[in-house]
Protein backbone atom coordinates (compact mmCIF):
# COMPACT_ATOMS: atom_id res chain seq x y z
CA UNK A 1 0.00 0.00 0.00
CA UNK A 2 2.38 2.93 -1.42
CA UNK A 3 -0.63 5.86 -1.80
CA UNK A 4 -3.70 6.37 -0.11
CA UNK A 5 -5.85 9.46 -0.90
CA UNK A 6 -7.14 11.01 2.20
CA UNK A 7 -10.92 13.16 2.33
CA UNK A 8 -12.28 14.63 5.48
CA UNK A 9 -15.49 16.29 6.93
CA UNK A 10 -14.42 19.05 7.67
CA UNK A 11 -17.37 19.79 10.06
CA UNK A 12 -16.64 16.57 11.79
CA UNK A 13 -13.12 16.74 12.40
CA UNK A 14 -12.38 20.51 13.49
CA UNK A 15 -9.31 21.93 13.61
CA UNK A 16 -8.47 18.78 11.92
CA UNK A 17 -7.54 17.08 15.01
CA UNK A 18 -7.81 13.27 13.72
CA UNK A 19 -6.38 14.31 9.80
CA UNK A 20 -3.58 15.08 11.42
CA UNK A 21 -2.76 11.96 13.73
CA UNK A 22 -3.70 9.74 10.76
CA UNK A 23 -1.40 11.95 8.18
CA UNK A 24 1.58 11.94 10.89
CA UNK A 25 0.89 8.23 10.99
CA UNK A 26 0.96 7.58 7.31
CA UNK A 27 4.12 9.78 6.95
CA UNK A 28 5.96 7.73 9.46
CA UNK A 29 5.58 4.84 7.63
CA UNK A 30 6.27 5.94 4.28
CA UNK A 31 3.15 6.24 2.99
CA UNK A 32 2.34 8.62 -0.12
CA UNK A 33 -0.57 11.10 1.25
CA UNK A 34 -2.56 12.43 -1.19
CA UNK A 35 -5.06 15.16 -0.29
CA UNK A 36 -7.23 17.52 -2.12
CA UNK A 37 -4.97 20.79 -2.57
CA UNK A 38 -7.79 22.82 -0.68
CA UNK A 39 -7.93 20.48 2.66
CA UNK A 40 -3.84 20.75 2.41
CA UNK A 41 -4.27 24.69 2.66
CA UNK A 42 -6.67 24.47 5.39
CA UNK A 43 -4.99 22.18 7.25
CA UNK A 44 -1.31 23.88 6.81
CA UNK A 45 -3.71 27.16 7.81
CA UNK A 46 -4.24 26.13 11.21
CA UNK A 47 -3.02 27.05 14.66
CA UNK A 48 -0.36 23.60 14.28
CA UNK A 49 -0.22 23.85 10.74
CA UNK A 50 2.24 21.44 8.85
CA UNK A 51 4.31 21.99 5.87
CA UNK A 52 3.02 21.52 2.28
CA UNK A 53 5.51 19.46 1.34
CA UNK A 54 3.81 16.68 3.74
CA UNK A 55 1.01 15.96 1.42
CA UNK A 56 0.53 15.94 -2.56
CA UNK A 57 -1.81 18.40 -3.29
CA UNK A 58 -4.22 17.20 -5.80
CA UNK A 59 -8.05 17.88 -6.76
CA UNK A 60 -10.61 15.65 -6.43
CA UNK A 61 -10.41 13.43 -9.83
CA UNK A 62 -6.43 13.08 -9.51
CA UNK A 63 -6.56 11.81 -5.73
CA UNK A 64 -9.10 8.80 -7.61
CA UNK A 65 -7.17 8.27 -10.16
CA UNK A 66 -3.14 8.03 -8.67
CA UNK A 67 -4.55 6.33 -5.00
CA UNK A 68 -4.33 2.60 -4.52
CA UNK A 69 -6.63 2.95 -1.49
CA UNK A 70 -8.98 5.78 0.04
CA UNK A 71 -9.39 6.54 3.72
CA UNK A 72 -12.13 8.97 4.64
CA UNK A 73 -13.63 10.89 8.05
CA UNK A 74 -16.45 11.74 8.82
CA UNK A 75 -20.20 9.64 9.18
CA UNK A 76 -21.81 7.45 6.77
CA UNK A 77 -22.48 10.20 5.36
CA UNK A 78 -19.34 11.24 4.53
CA UNK A 79 -18.42 7.84 3.86
CA UNK A 80 -21.23 7.51 0.94
CA UNK A 81 -20.16 10.57 -0.73
CA UNK A 82 -16.69 9.14 -0.90
CA UNK A 83 -17.78 5.64 -2.23
CA UNK A 84 -20.19 7.41 -4.89
CA UNK A 85 -17.26 8.27 -6.45
CA UNK A 86 -14.67 6.10 -5.87
CA UNK A 87 -16.66 2.59 -7.02
CA UNK A 88 -15.84 2.75 -10.44
CA UNK A 89 -12.06 2.92 -10.68
CA UNK A 90 -12.39 -0.80 -8.33
CA UNK A 91 -10.87 1.73 -5.45
CA UNK A 92 -10.97 0.01 -1.87
CA UNK A 93 -12.43 2.48 0.78
CA UNK A 94 -11.71 2.84 4.30
CA UNK A 95 -14.03 5.14 6.34
CA UNK A 96 -13.02 6.62 10.40
CA UNK A 97 -15.59 7.02 12.17
CA UNK A 98 -16.59 11.05 13.18
CA UNK A 99 -20.24 10.19 13.14
CA UNK A 100 -22.58 8.90 15.44
CA UNK A 101 -23.41 5.72 14.22
CA UNK A 102 -20.68 4.97 11.41
CA UNK A 103 -22.30 1.35 10.34
CA UNK A 104 -20.29 2.10 7.05
CA UNK A 105 -17.19 3.18 9.09
CA UNK A 106 -15.11 0.45 9.60
CA UNK A 107 -12.45 2.65 12.25
CA UNK A 108 -13.23 4.25 15.56
CA UNK A 109 -11.57 7.63 16.10
CA UNK A 110 -8.79 6.39 19.04
CA UNK A 111 -7.24 3.39 16.79
CA UNK A 112 -6.22 5.21 13.65
CA UNK A 113 -2.45 4.79 14.66
CA UNK A 114 -3.36 0.71 15.03
CA UNK A 115 -5.33 0.64 11.68
CA UNK A 116 -2.52 2.20 9.40
CA UNK A 117 0.05 -0.46 11.09
CA UNK A 118 -2.41 -3.05 9.96
CA UNK A 119 -2.48 -1.51 6.68
CA UNK A 120 1.01 -1.07 6.00
CA UNK A 121 1.60 -5.16 7.08
CA UNK A 122 -1.18 -5.91 5.08
CA UNK A 123 -3.64 -7.00 7.81
CA UNK A 124 -6.84 -6.72 6.59
CA UNK A 125 -9.28 -8.27 3.59
CA UNK A 126 -11.52 -6.55 1.33
CA UNK A 127 -15.06 -7.05 1.45
CA UNK A 128 -17.28 -6.24 -1.38
CA UNK A 129 -21.11 -5.30 -1.22
CA UNK A 130 -24.12 -5.15 -3.72
CA UNK A 131 -24.80 -1.78 -5.51
CA UNK A 132 -28.33 -0.24 -7.00
CA UNK A 133 -28.02 0.78 -10.36
CA UNK A 134 -31.36 3.44 -11.11
CA UNK A 135 -33.08 5.64 -13.68
CA UNK A 136 -35.87 7.57 -14.15
CA UNK A 137 -38.06 7.59 -17.05
CA UNK A 138 -40.71 10.12 -18.19
CA UNK A 139 -42.58 9.44 -21.29
CA UNK A 140 -40.33 6.57 -22.45
CA UNK A 141 -36.87 8.46 -21.98
CA UNK A 142 -34.66 8.26 -19.40
CA UNK A 143 -34.15 11.85 -17.83
CA UNK A 144 -31.67 10.85 -15.01
CA UNK A 145 -29.39 7.83 -14.34
CA UNK A 146 -27.33 6.68 -10.97
CA UNK A 147 -25.81 4.15 -8.80
CA UNK A 148 -26.50 3.69 -4.77
CA UNK A 149 -24.60 2.16 -2.03
CA UNK A 150 -27.98 2.03 0.06
CA UNK A 151 -31.21 3.41 -1.13
CA UNK A 152 -32.93 4.80 -3.71
CA UNK A 153 -35.89 6.79 -1.60
CA UNK A 154 -39.09 7.57 -3.97
CA UNK A 155 -40.92 10.67 -1.79
CA UNK A 156 -43.73 13.40 -1.80
CA UNK A 157 -42.43 16.84 -1.42
CA UNK A 158 -43.00 19.83 1.11
CA UNK A 159 -46.80 19.39 0.91
CA UNK A 160 -48.45 16.90 3.22
CA UNK A 161 -50.49 15.01 0.44
CA UNK A 162 -50.13 11.28 -0.11
CA UNK A 163 -47.87 10.13 -2.82
CA UNK A 164 -49.69 6.97 -4.47
CA UNK A 165 -46.78 4.87 -5.94
CA UNK A 166 -47.57 1.57 -8.18
CA UNK A 167 -44.87 -1.01 -8.09
CA UNK A 168 -43.72 -4.09 -9.76
CA UNK A 169 -41.12 -6.56 -9.86
CA UNK A 170 -40.06 -7.95 -13.24
CA UNK A 171 -43.15 -6.47 -14.92
CA UNK A 172 -45.46 -7.98 -12.59
CA UNK A 173 -48.09 -5.85 -10.63
CA UNK A 174 -47.29 -5.93 -6.39
CA UNK A 175 -48.92 -3.10 -5.11
CA UNK A 176 -50.23 0.04 -5.07
CA UNK A 177 -48.61 2.13 -2.05
CA UNK A 178 -50.28 5.42 -0.69
CA UNK A 179 -48.17 7.34 1.89
CA UNK A 180 -45.30 8.93 1.67
CA UNK A 181 -43.12 6.97 -0.31
CA UNK A 182 -41.05 3.74 -1.18
CA UNK A 183 -37.37 3.01 -0.21
CA UNK A 184 -35.36 0.49 -2.72
CA UNK A 185 -32.71 -0.37 -0.57
CA UNK A 186 -29.37 -3.07 -1.10
CA UNK A 187 -28.60 -4.73 1.96
CA UNK A 188 -26.22 -2.62 3.20
CA UNK A 189 -29.06 -0.04 3.21
CA UNK A 190 -31.23 -2.11 5.36
CA UNK A 191 -29.52 -0.59 8.28
CA UNK A 192 -30.62 2.80 7.09
CA UNK A 193 -33.78 5.03 6.02
CA UNK A 194 -34.94 0.95 5.31
CA UNK A 195 -34.90 0.41 9.26
CA UNK A 196 -36.58 3.70 10.41
CA UNK A 197 -39.44 2.74 7.36
CA UNK A 198 -39.96 -0.69 9.51
CA UNK A 199 -37.55 -2.64 7.31
CA UNK A 200 -36.07 -6.08 7.51
CA UNK A 201 -32.30 -6.24 9.06
CA UNK A 202 -30.22 -7.82 6.48
CA UNK A 203 -26.80 -9.24 6.69
CA UNK A 204 -24.83 -6.81 3.81
CA UNK A 205 -23.03 -9.42 2.11
CA UNK A 206 -25.85 -11.62 0.64
CA UNK A 207 -27.14 -9.94 -2.51
CA UNK A 208 -31.03 -9.00 -2.56
CA UNK A 209 -33.35 -6.32 -3.37
CA UNK A 210 -35.52 -4.56 0.49
CA UNK A 211 -38.53 -2.89 -1.28
CA UNK A 212 -40.33 -0.63 1.94
CA UNK A 213 -43.28 1.83 1.99
CA UNK A 214 -42.83 5.02 4.10
CA UNK A 215 -45.62 5.62 6.28
CA UNK A 216 -48.07 3.88 4.19
CA UNK A 217 -51.95 4.86 4.33
CA UNK A 218 -53.08 1.08 4.36
CA UNK A 219 -53.27 -1.56 7.25
CA UNK A 220 -51.42 -4.36 5.51
CA UNK A 221 -48.28 -2.90 4.42
CA UNK A 222 -45.30 -4.63 4.69
CA UNK A 223 -41.55 -4.78 3.27
CA UNK A 224 -41.11 -7.04 0.63
CA UNK A 225 -37.47 -9.03 -0.04
CA UNK A 226 -36.61 -10.10 -3.81
CA UNK A 227 -34.10 -11.48 -5.67
CA UNK A 228 -31.04 -9.43 -6.80
CA UNK A 229 -31.44 -10.44 -10.39
CA UNK A 230 -35.09 -8.81 -10.23
CA UNK A 231 -36.43 -5.40 -12.22
CA UNK A 232 -38.42 -3.19 -9.74
CA UNK A 233 -40.34 -0.77 -11.08
CA UNK A 234 -42.08 2.34 -9.07
CA UNK A 235 -44.37 4.90 -11.13
CA UNK A 236 -45.94 7.27 -9.98
CA UNK A 237 -49.56 7.68 -9.93
CA UNK A 238 -50.78 9.39 -13.30
CA UNK A 239 -53.26 11.78 -11.30
CA UNK A 240 -50.64 12.97 -8.64
CA UNK A 241 -49.78 16.54 -9.12
CA UNK A 242 -47.66 17.96 -6.45
CA UNK A 243 -43.85 17.69 -5.96
CA UNK A 244 -42.19 14.50 -5.54
CA UNK A 245 -38.68 13.63 -5.31
CA UNK A 246 -36.02 10.88 -5.77
CA UNK A 247 -33.04 10.90 -3.58
CA UNK A 248 -30.45 8.42 -4.29
CA UNK A 249 -27.89 7.81 -0.66
CA UNK A 250 -29.04 11.00 0.52
CA UNK A 251 -26.68 12.46 -1.78
CA UNK A 252 -28.29 13.30 -4.76
CA UNK A 253 -31.94 14.41 -5.72
CA UNK A 254 -34.55 14.63 -8.50
CA UNK A 255 -38.04 16.28 -8.97
CA UNK A 256 -40.51 13.42 -10.62
CA UNK A 257 -43.59 14.12 -10.87
CA UNK A 258 -47.36 12.26 -12.07
CA UNK A 259 -46.35 9.05 -14.73
CA UNK A 260 -42.52 8.84 -14.09
CA UNK A 261 -40.88 5.40 -13.61
CA UNK A 262 -38.11 4.62 -11.51
CA UNK A 263 -35.91 1.51 -12.23
CA UNK A 264 -34.16 -0.38 -9.75
CA UNK A 265 -31.93 -2.98 -10.28
CA UNK A 266 -28.46 -4.55 -8.84
CA UNK A 267 -25.55 -2.96 -10.66
CA UNK A 268 -22.62 -4.45 -12.54
CA UNK A 269 -20.63 -2.11 -9.99
CA UNK A 270 -19.77 -3.53 -6.35
CA UNK A 271 -18.08 -1.02 -3.77
CA UNK A 272 -14.96 -2.56 -1.93
CA UNK A 273 -14.70 -1.85 1.75
CA UNK A 274 -11.20 -2.33 2.73
CA UNK A 275 -12.41 -4.61 6.58
CA UNK A 276 -9.26 -4.11 9.29
CA UNK A 277 -11.47 -5.77 12.36
CA UNK A 278 -13.48 -7.78 10.92
CA UNK A 279 -16.82 -8.52 13.17
CA UNK A 280 -19.83 -10.12 13.64
CA UNK A 281 -22.73 -8.39 12.18
CA UNK A 282 -24.90 -8.50 14.45
CA UNK A 283 -21.86 -7.78 17.47
CA UNK A 284 -22.33 -4.28 15.31
CA UNK A 285 -25.71 -3.99 14.99
CA UNK A 286 -25.76 -4.22 18.66
CA UNK A 287 -23.76 -1.51 19.22
CA UNK A 288 -24.56 1.07 16.75
CA UNK A 289 -28.02 0.28 17.50
CA UNK A 290 -29.14 -0.62 20.03
CA UNK A 291 -26.19 0.76 22.95
CA UNK A 292 -26.70 4.16 20.92
CA UNK A 293 -30.11 3.75 21.75
CA UNK A 294 -29.66 3.10 25.63
CA UNK A 295 -27.00 6.36 25.54
CA UNK A 296 -29.98 8.39 23.61
CA UNK A 297 -32.58 7.83 26.39
CA UNK A 298 -29.64 8.25 29.29
CA UNK A 299 -28.96 11.69 27.76
CA UNK A 300 -32.97 12.35 27.37
CA UNK A 301 -33.38 11.55 31.52
CA UNK A 302 -30.35 13.03 32.43
CA UNK A 303 -31.54 16.37 30.56
CA UNK A 304 -35.28 15.81 31.96
CA UNK A 305 -34.17 16.37 35.72
CA UNK A 306 -31.92 18.76 34.87
CA UNK A 307 -35.28 20.92 33.41
CA UNK A 308 -37.34 19.80 36.50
Amino acid sequence: MKTIGVFVNRNRDKGFKYTRILLESMRDKGITVLLPAGIVKEICAGENGCCESCVEAKDDDDVFTSADLVICLGGDGTFLKVARKVYKKGIPVLGINLGNVGFLTEIERDDIKGAVNKLVDGEYTIEERMMLDTSIIRNRSVVKEDTALNDVVISRGALSKILHLKTYINGEFVDMFPGDGVIVSSPTGSTAYSLSAGGPIVEPNIDLIIISPICPHILYSRSIVTASDRVVKVVVDEDYHHKAMVTVDGQMGCKIRGGDAINVVKSRHRIKLVRIHPQNFFDVLRTKIYFRGESVRKDEIQQACQDS
